[in-house]
């Protein structure tokens, strides 16, 4: 039975946008849309009487331009997961592997498609990295399709490029398509130092995954694309999906926000840097365990109450529980990093939540 599992539900149960609610559930980008791309959005809207670009091709020019790449290796979609889905259906794997804890969409299209899922656990005592454990892992199994989330969701661990390096040779050894998701990779300063796309020209099979709802902070109007030099797996996966994937409003505001994408990011992976350091110490103070994120969340687990997102509600605060990821039990939270005033409410509110808590014990 389908169940949603993930952030970002801001709803109540008539369908209303709560709008006094502070969501910490979903990792969107705390400056916001950008201005022009906003603008575009509204000016777009008035095209919608006729059909959208289904090629998107002025996107995907600029795309092109923005990761230098060809134009040829860009193929744009209904955000990230709607790529996930299609790129497994292209592909029709027998087996995928997945890193556990992780996105639950590469777990859930694999089954939509009848593969088996095997697991790869993160160890808890190794802070959840992935490492070449990894590598040797996919050896054994010689599955279909890896799936890499770079940085980790929900841990926002980084995967250094030997490591990735070791994983890409390992999924070329047994034939298997490596996707590396990167759709938290711009909150990360040198992202560059990170990127799949280094690999893209000599591992045929590596699709790299991005979006614009995370950083260019447009969850609604659903924009996300895949990289990849195998133009036949590119053309699989345009075939295993509908036609007009992308609205025209949605296409407009992604050219828009290219436009100021450089300075825009740079801006953006400064500030989480600076808030991340300050909510991650706070939060250690409260005495949470807190895990190394590169990413605009933080993984951390608590030790003194276990039911802190039910009782934030009660604050008007939805933080990630992470019970529902595979690899992890109760206890486990992440939350977004979102504006010093947010992050600050939130902070007083888990200072409230610990001190009922501890008159109770």
């Amino acid at each position: 039975m389908y169940k949603y599992t993930h952030g970002g539900d801001v709803y109540d149960e008539s369908g209303h946008f709560k709008i006094s609610m502070l969501d910490f559930s979903a990792g969107i980008n705390p400056l916001g849309m950008p201005a022009g791309a906003l603008a575009a959005a509204k000016q777009a809207a008035e095209l919608s009487i006729v059909y959208p670009d289904s090629s998107c091709r002025l996107l995907v020019s600029k795309l092109a331009s923005f990761e230098s790449v060809g134009e040829n290796a860009i193929l744009c979609g209904n955000g990230a997961s709607d790529l996930i889905f299609r790129l497994v259906y292209a592909i029709k794997p027998k087996k995928i592997l997945v890193t556990a804890p992780s996105f639950a969409d590469y777990e859930r299209a694999g089954r939509a498609a009848g593969a088996e899922v095997i697991y790869h656990y993160l160890k808890e005592s190794g802070g959840f990295r992935i490492t070449c454990e990894l590598a040797a892992a996919i050896y054994t199994a010689a599955p279909d399709i890896v799936f890499l989330c770079n940085p980790n969701n929900p841990t926002g661990n980084l995967t250094d490029m030997d490591t990735l390096t070791a994983i890409a040779e390992a999924c070329k050894s047994v034939n298997a398509v490596l996707l590396v998701d990167e759709c938290f990779l711009d909150f990360v300063q040198d992202s560059g130092t990170y990127t799949a796309k280094k690999l893209l020209s000599v591992h045929k099979t590596i699709v790299v995954l991005k979006a614009f709802t995370k950083i260019f902070a447009m969850p609604g109007l659903r924009l996300g694309y895949a990289i990849c030099e195998n133009s036949v797996l590119l053309d699989r996966m345009r075939f295993y999906g509908p036609d007009w994937p992308v609205s025209t409003v949605a296409q407009a505001a992604g050219i828009a926000a290219l436009e100021v994408g450089r300075k825009y990011i740079e801006k953006t992976a400064n500030y989480i840097r600076d808030e991340r350091e300050r909510m991650t110490t706070q939060l250690e103070r409260l005495g949470m365990t807190v895990y190394p994120s590169s990413a605009n969340f933080i993984f951390f687990r608590d030790p003194w109450c276990g039911t802190i997102r039910d009782k934030l509600q009660k604050y008007g605060v939805l933080i990630r529980d992470c019970q529902n990821f595979t690899g992890l039990d109760s206890g486990y939270y992440r939350v977004a990093v979102l504006t010093n005033e947010k992050n600050t409410r939130l902070l007083e509110a888990l200072k409230e939540v610990k001190a009922a808590w501890q008159n109770q014990s």
